[in-house]
């Protein structure tokens, strides 16, 4: 019953049994483990490897100069205290290593990944990791609501119930992952599941300066400084922004070939 089929260069999911399921938010954020609850619910084995602590905006960072641990807190739940991309790197060759999964999933993330927030986000390269090592690989975050509400009970079981059946009739490439948004509402009133291909975004005043505490030292002329701001479309119409906004599911191919190919031409000519 539980199977996958390989083309050439392709992998096609035709149901998953084992399922890796890792996030940036750390082991015990609430959208993560909503989404176990759903898997087992509908006959799936996920094996939760995450960050033992919130590893936001980690991108494909790896822990390079230091051992990595690994703390067992249960049946299918290891803690790493590393990277996403470590976590998933330790799942797939040391945890599951006699036992390859099927299926990668990364979230559900506490807030969005859109427009060119999975160029920072852990959450993405989770899933970026994942098919890079030949495993169908599904990035999943939500956006929180006015008043700080999530809905990960509601968003877990529609895309369990109503996105991952879809998702596992792709013939997904080896390089590409899906990447999956949810907008700040309950399943009840979204308005559908649209696939579309990313906006463009940057941040309005990134950088926040405080007055250094004295605990804390003194730096640069006495403060500190934190990374903030707020995101500002550049470019929304037609893509995971503007569904969003919709109150749609936004659901957009990632694919990891960054080579620009009209620039390659153009660098062919003045070096021949």
């Amino acid at each position: 019953m539980f199977q996958m089929r390989t083309g050439v260069g392709e992998w096609y999911l035709v149901n998953a049994q084992t399922v890796v399921l890792t996030n940036d938010d750390g082991i015990f954020a609430a959208g993560l483990q909503a989404l176990a609850r759903a898997l087992r619910a509908a006959g799936y084995r996920p094996v939760v490897v995450a960050p033992d602590r919130g590893a936001s905006g980690a991108s494909r960072s790896l822990s390079l100069h230091r051992p990595l641990t690994v703390r067992r807190l249960g049946e299918d739940q290891y803690a790493v205290d590393g990277t996403p991309t470590d976590c998933v790197m330790m799942a797939i060759f040391e945890i599951l290593k006699n036992r390859r999964p099927s299926l990668l999933l990364s979230g559900i993330n506490h807030g969005q990944n859109l427009a060119d927030d999975v160029t920072y986000s852990g959450t993405c390269a989770a899933a970026a990791e994942g098919c890079m090592e030949g495993i169908p690989s599904v990035a999943i975050s939500a956006l929180t609501g006015r008043d700080g509400e999530f809905y990960f009970d509601d968003h877990a079981d529609f895309f369990v119930q109503s996105v991952l059946p879809s998702i596992g009739r792709l013939r997904i490439p080896r390089w590409s992952f899906i990447n999956v948004n949810f907008p700040p509402r309950p399943a009840a009133r979204i308005r559908g599941v649209r696939v579309v291909p990313l906006g463009r975004s940057t941040y309005s005043d990134p950088i926040a300066r405080r007055r250094a505490p004295q605990a804390l030292g003194r730096s640069r002329k006495g403060w500190i400084y934190w990374i903030v701001g707020e995101p500002k479309s550049l470019k929304k119409r037609g893509t995971d922004i503007e569904a969003i906004e919709r109150g749609c599911v936004s659901l957009t191919p990632i694919h990891l070939d960054l080579t620009d190919r009209r620039l390659l031409a153009e660098c062919r000519k003045l070096f021949p």
